[in-house]
């Protein structure tokens, strides 16, 4: 046998070697889907630093840290003496107007009587009915006193805005405070919003994704998708993403969303280099 002939001979060998080795299967068995992780945190709804829009001492203050509240339950009361004073000094005030603009009514009434008469010239009645106007201002401005004295009392009481729980106290009875000044943090215990920061590359995967989970704590709390914010953050090169729970879970949770993505792709295993060999005189690529 001819060398010629016994290289060829090798060669189907190989051939026939390589062609034993080869198997096929369908892509649906080998197919895998990525799992994508982000972290994330559970936010309430509203937290909101309460304060009272007058200036005062507290007088009490029966909310603690970590109690329930009701929307419209008292959690604040300034000591309210002063703004009681005003409020009864804007009444007296207004009944003093009062009483003098229904002497005025009857003055220019008997004046209007005299004048028909001809005892009262025009000039003194037109004096008269100036007067009667100005008392009618003085009322109307009398009585917006009465109700910014009556306002002012009202907000020496604060009450929550919203269900929640008080997550601090910033001051305490005996406290003289100011306007604005934060005394209460209130934090909704609605359902919260889960708040996920993706980057911009799997923004796509997350809103073809059909199912998501937030897993913190050892708990494992499905989620529905609200909403991506459209602005991408500069730095990180990621958009918020926000989600709501399906159902009850503790606020303030902090952990990892996950998501199963739609695209399928082939395990690392499968994915080979390519080799080259050398075949008699050629050199061949295998897969």
């Amino acid at each position: 046998m001819t060398i010629s002939r016994l290289l060829a001979l090798l060669a189907l060998l190989s051939f026939a070697v390589q062609a034993a080795e080869l198997t096929t299967r369908p892509l649906s068995e080998l197919a895998v889907y990525p799992v994508y992780r982000v972290n994330a945190t559970a936010n309430p709804l509203d937290e909101a630093q309460l304060g009272t829009a007058v200036s005062g001492r507290i007088k009490t203050l029966p909310a603690r840290v970590g109690e329930r509240v009701q929307r419209g339950s008292t959690v604040l009361a300034l000591d309210d003496s002063e703004y009681r004073i005003e409020r009864d000094r804007a009444k007296a005030q207004v009944a003093l107007v009062a009483s003098q603009l229904r002497l005025a009514e009857t003055q220019l009434a008997q004046n209007r009587a005299l004048a028909k008469r001809e005892f009262l010239s025009a000039d003194a009645l037109r004096v008269k009915e100036t007067e009667l106007a100005v008392r009618k201002n003085e009322l109307a401005a009398t009585r917006q006193g009465l109700a910014a004295a009556e306002l002012a009392l009202s907000r020496t009481t604060l009450t929550a805005p919203f269900d929640g729980v008080i997550r601090s106290r910033l001051a305490s009875v005996g406290d003289y405070v100011s306007p604005g000044m934060p005394i209460l943090v209130l934090a909704a215990t609605a359902t919260p919003e889960v708040r996920a920061s993706v980057p911009v590359s799997q923004i796509a995967s997350v809103r073809a994704a059909k199912a998501w989970v937030l897993d913190a704590a050892g708990l494992e709390v499905p989620l529905s998708l609200v909403r991506v914010s459209p602005l991408v953050d500069r730095v990180a090169q990621a958009q918020d993403v926000i989600f709501s729970p399906t159902g009850p879970m503790p606020i303030g949770l902090a952990g990892e969303v996950r998501w199963q993505g739609e695209r399928p792709m082939l395990p690392p295993a499968y994915v080979q280099r390519s080799e080259e060999r050398r075949v008699g005189k050629e050199w061949r690529s295998r897969w």
